[in-house]
Formats: C-alpha cells, structure tokens, sequence
C-alpha cells in the first residue's frame, strides 16, 4: 500500500491515481495538530485495519490525486536520523555514522525550499532512499532489523557547504528535508538494495545510481542506530547517497528526485539572494552500478 498524508494532514491510500480519506479508521487524533500521532497510529495499527482499507478501496470512490495538496507523509518522526557517507563513491567511512537533522526541515511534494541569506560555498540536494520505522527498536540485531521496517520514501536531504563543520548546522537550516511523496509498505518492495535513484535539476539528469551501492545495508544501519538510541514508529532514517554527480540548486529551479518503486517528488527553491553557481555538465554517463 501507499500511505499518504493530504491537504490538512489527513490519512489516505494512495491507490491508482485516486486518494481515499481513510480518517475515519483513525480515533482520537486532530491530524492538522498532531500529525506524528496520525502517523504513529497508522503504522501501529496497519495490520489490523488492513482488510477495512482494502475494502474501502473496492467499494469507494476516491478523489483524483490532482485534486488534493499532498504533504510530507512522516511530518513530525522522534528522529530524522541520516546515514553519513554511506555509498560506494570514495565518500564512504568503513563503519556506521549518522548525524540527526532537525524534524523542522521537512517539507513535503511541491514545497519550496529556501535558501538562507548565509555565505554558503554552495546548496546541494542530496538523493536519498529514506526508511520509515514500524515498531519500537532497540539493541535489534541486524539477522532480525528488517522486521522493525514499515516501509520506504524519498528524502533530498539539502546541504549548505562549507558554512559549519557540523553536520547538524550546515543540514538543518528551515526547507531542507523534503521527503515523500507516500510512504510504500516495506511488503511493496522486494529488494531495498537493488533500486535505482535518480535526480534531476529541472530537466538536467545530475545523479542515477543504485541503492545495490550503499556501504553499509539497512539492516547494519538499524542494528547500529537501536544500539545507541531507541527508535520509534513513524522516526526516519535516510540512507545516504551516492556524491557523484552532486551539483548547486539555486533560485528558480524545480529539484526531482525519482525512487524505481518508491515514487517521484518535486520541491521548488528559492533564493532571496538570487545566487548563481556554474552548473555541472549534463548527465551522459548512465546508470551508476
């Protein structure tokens, strides 16, 4: 299934095109103000409402999927926990790093992203495959890590260069964590590590790579990431990306980010500023593998 949150943060299903406003299934929340409730409740209780979504969907109508703004699908995680350097690029660390990005970067599906009035070198947006988690974990064993997954999104994890050396500053400026645009049960995709990612910049192909790249899998992430800190339904954990290829966002451009199976989302950005950098050649080299 795909789970989206829409216009006033309510739940739906996201299913051939049409939205279904599956709110009533969920008791006790005021989605506009508590949207990490929702989330938490949806995931918990995924499984026993299971047969009334699928219902709902042959027996309903939905709503075109044009028809409604949709919004960051985990808005609110206890944590936004990013794998550091984590691919097969001459970027990556031989062992496990996270840093932790502000929950008050993201934005979803057609927000903008804004660029701050800092003295940047330069902004990056960073594709990345992102794992929702399902349930409490902690101390969980790599052998059985796959199991606390609900499921997957797309997550740009924006970046202004050289202005700290923490990741934490320099990644967590407001707008710099779009993520969506659903959330795809972890039963949808057979192989997390054998997904092809890509980003274009308005319509120049910057990164196409494989998820088969990453360093270190997500069952090595969330074994390492429980050991420290427990994790909660609804926390997110973006897995890296692959740097070649990496070039400037700025004012005016339209960022895609494309996951095969996962989904497709869009952010503007805005400069106050209206900084320009050089652009990189245009993508000729293919896939990444």
């Amino acid at each position: 299934m795909k789970f989206v949150l829409f216009d006033d943060f309510k739940p739906g299903i996201l299913n051939d095109d049409q939205v279904f406003d599956i709110s009533s299934l969920l008791s006790g929340v005021d989605f506009a103000r508590h949207p990490r409730d929702t989330v938490q409740q949806l995931i918990s209780r995924c499984e026993e409402l299971k047969p009334r979504m699928t219902a709902m969907i042959a027996q309903s109508s939905g709503v075109p999927l044009a028809s409604v703004r949709l919004r960051q699908p985990s808005p609110d995680p206890q944590q936004l926990l990013c794998a550091a350097k984590n691919y097969k690029d001459g970027h990556e660390t031989p062992r496990v790093d996270f840093f932790l990005k502000a929950q008050q970067t993201i934005i979803g599906p057609n927000d903008m992203i804004e660029l701050p009035p800092i003295d940047a070198k330069v902004f990056n947006a960073e594709p990345e495959l992102a794992v929702i988690i399902k349930k409490p974990a902690q101390n969980v064993s790599a052998a059985n890590a796959m199991d606390y997954v609900f499921g997957y999104t797309c997550f740009l994890d924006v970046s202004a260069r050289k202005v700290s050396p923490t990741y934490y500053i320099h990644k967590s400026f407001w707008t710099f964590g779009p993520i969506g645009p659903h959330i795809v049960t972890a039963d949808e995709i057979p192989d997390p590590h054998n997904l092809r990612i890509r980003l274009w910049v308005d319509n120049d192909l910057r990164q196409d790579f494989s998820t088969s790249l990453m360093a270190n899998r997500i069952e090595r992430l969330i074994e390492v990431a429980s050991s420290v800190c427990p994790l909660q339904p609804g926390d997110v954990i973006p897995t890296g990306t692959h740097h070649i290829g990496l070039g400037p966002i700025q004012d005016g451009e339209t960022v895609t980010i494309e996951i095969e199976r996962v989904g497709r989302m869009s952010v503007k950005v805005r400069d106050p500023r209206k900084r320009t950098w050089e652009k990189p050649l245009p993508h000729t080299a293919g896939m990444t593998v």
